[in-house]
């Protein structure tokens, strides 16, 4: 049966579907972005240091690199030294987490080291400093924290954008149940006024038809009776005694079926029960309890699914008695080819059956009966082969 789903749901669901997929977007471009805010943030760096350096006239002291490292900390700027050709510190200001590699550096190398970005160049202030502007080597590290609040913007921006995404199916999903609640409840009361009609006309239908059918049936009998035994008017008047039993029997049919009135429950052993439903049937019965039922009319139940269980395969057929979940739970099992999954809500239906010979209203009265007592009655497959029927009662 195919599923509605409302309108609504599915806007809620599209939505939900283009907000995720905007947010994990936006999420792998600002990863891109990152990466060119980072580098941008290293290189604005390195060249405010460069002018400062410029600016001092000589070479610098660790109180002037202090005050450059001052002046650009809100940049990120962290570590600030100058070194020798051999990597020996003429001066510095700040903590570094990284050591000056002991090797020619390229007029501008960018390096990570943990969390910081390292900046390492050469630079000569001849022009500025005059005699004592020979080629310098120069550490950075800075703390990219232009590109980290641009990260965690994005995301905060992602987070708020799955949650939202989340609650949108949320509501969606809601939506789908509420309508599948509904649509299960407008079919139930659908069936439950198609079942109330159909119990009228059979009501009806059943006792119009009662005393005219007992009437053909004592005469047709008394015709049998009169004629002699193996002659083919004694056979058809016997064949005609027959099939006024099986109307006899639709009848009787009828009005169990469209029979409501009160449960007369009293505490049962559910184990004699069976025994006593089974007949002529091979049984075998695995466990027992004590329940409070309408003994009559779960009999009638049990009789039924037991003797379609013996007629669909080989005997015998298999019972089980046990309580769980505060339930009293009856299993039959057959050996016989099984009830197709199409069919597994159809042959609780009034006059569904797939006999050459019966009036298809045998299940539907054992459901009415179970639904009576407050509990269900379902179908599937049994272990080994064969159709399982389950019977729940609760207490």
């Amino acid at each position: 049966m195919a599923i509605r789903v409302p309108p609504l749901a599915a806007a809620f669901a599209l939505l939900a579907a283009a907000l995720g997929a905007t947010a994990w977007s936006t999420r792998r471009t600002v990863d891109d972005a990152f990466t060119t805010v980072r580098e941008g943030q290293a290189l604005a760096v390195e060249q405010a240091v460069r002018a400062d350096l410029a600016d001092l006239g000589g070479p610098p002291e660790s109180g002037d690199l202090d005050g450059i490292l001052s002046e650009h900390a809100e940049a990120g700027l962290r570590y600030v030294a100058t070194l020798d050709n051999h990597g020996r510190i003429e001066a510095s200001a700040g903590q570094a987490i990284g050591e000056s590699p002991e090797r020619p550096v390229r007029p501008l190398e960018v390096t990570h080291i943990g969390d910081r970005l390292r900046v390492e160049m050469r630079a000569s202030f001849r022009r500025a400093w005059g005699e004592g502007g020979r080629p310098w080597r120069i550490v950075l590290e800075l703390e990219p924290v232009q590109a980290k609040d641009l990260r965690s913007a994005a995301e905060r921006t992602l987070a708020i954008g799955i949650i939202s995404a989340l609650v949108l199916l949320a509501v969606a999903v809601a939506l789908v149940r509420r309508e599948l609640v509904r649509s299960a409840e407008a079919r139930t009361r659908e069936q439950e006024r198609r079942l109330a009609a159909l119990g009228e006309m059979s009501a009806v239908l059943a006792h119009e038809i009662k005393n005219p059918l007992a009437s053909l049936k004592g005469n047709a009998q008394l015709l049998a009776a009169s004629l002699p035994e193996g002659e083919k008017p004694r056979q058809k008047a016997e064949r005609v005694v027959d099939e006024a039993r099986r109307l006899e029997q639709l009848t009787l049919d009828l009005l169990a079926f469209v029979r409501s009135g009160e449960l007369h429950r009293t505490e049962a052993s559910v184990g004699e029960l069976v025994r006593a439903a089974a007949g002529d049937t091979p049984i075998e019965v695995t466990g027992d309890a004590r329940w409070q039922l309408d003994g009559g009319r779960m009999r009638q139940v049990l009789a039924n699914l037991i003797s379609n269980a013996g007629e669909a395969g080989p005997p015998p057929v298999r019972v089980s008695v046990h309580v769980a979940g505060g339930k009293l739970v009856i299993e039959i099992a057959d050996r016989g080819p099984g009830v197709p999954e199409a069919d597994r809500e159809r042959i609780f239906e009034p006059f569904f059956t797939n006999k050459t010979r019966g009036t298809g209203l045998g299940l539907a009265i054992a459901r009415r009966i179970v639904v009576m007592h407050g509990g269900t009655i379902q179908v599937g497959d049994a272990p080994g082969g064969g159709a399982l029927f389950r019977i729940e009662v609760p207490s």
